[in-house]
């Protein structure tokens, strides 16, 4: 159990009593946190689940839902969060990849793992996922790893996840991208220099500047799509 958990587990109540596919909390019993599962598949089964350009856009349809539902939500008094925020119109997940999702069949069925929620602007969850799904990626080993063949349509997925979360207005999506990319490089660094886990262990390998090449990726991808 972390220091924001209670935070945490009071927004998921309010999610779950909202009527959105989240985990329930249930108890902190022996110091470990207790949630309910939402029924599908995620983690490394995830992959399967969205590579079609619906289930893009069914990602970005329940992740509308989920920021929409916290709009108005009063965290508690003592609010803890896992990271430094500045106050936003929505309760950000903080890490709304594929593998965080539940699928069925295809479609976005649930959104778990909400230890990195944050308060923060619609664009930071946004622009996270679009790093994932549409993806800011092109070694050809990674993209099999997750499905992908030679055909993906980076432009396409990318109007289809915005099109399902319904945005509206420009955004220079590379910009918004490496913006974020930084933001979470930036708070693996502050979490592993306070010794939370996993990510001491990450800064302890050196993993936050090898990631700092994804911020290259993801312009010279961007390039390639005019995006």
């Amino acid at each position: 159990m972390k220091p924001w958990t209670p935070t945490v587990h009071a927004l998921l109540t309010h999610l779950h009593d909202s009527g959105l596919p989240v985990p329930r909390p249930l108890d902190f019993g022996d110091a470990v946190e207790h949630v309910t599962l939402v029924p599908g598949e995620a983690g490394a089964d995830a992959w399967a689940h969205q590579l079609s350009v619906e289930s893009v856009r069914s990602a970005g349809r329940l992740l509308r839902r989920v920021h929409d539902a916290t709009v108005g939500w009063v965290p508690p008094t003592d609010a803890t969060w896992a990271v430094p925020f500045s106050p936003g119109e929505v309760i950000c997940h903080g890490d709304p990849q594929p593998a965080n999702f539940t699928w069925r069949n295809g479609v976005a069925v649930g959104l778990f793992d909400w230890d990195m929620a944050r308060p923060a602007s619609r664009l930071s969850d946004v622009a996270y996922a679009l790093e994932w799904f549409a993806p800011f990626e092109d070694d050809p080993a990674e993209l099999r790893s997750r499905g992908f063949d030679k055909t993906v349509n980076r432009r396409t997925r990318t109007a289809a996840f915005l099109d399902g979360y319904g945005w509206e207005g420009p955004l220079d999506v590379v910009a918004a991208v490496t913006a974020r990319q930084q933001i979470a490089i930036d708070e693996v660094v502050y979490l592993g220099g306070l010794g939370h886990h996993p990510q001491a262990e990450w800064v302890a390998a050196g993993w936050p500047a090898r990631w700092s090449s994804k911020l290259t990726t993801t312009r010279r991808v961007g390039e390639k799509l005019w995006l």
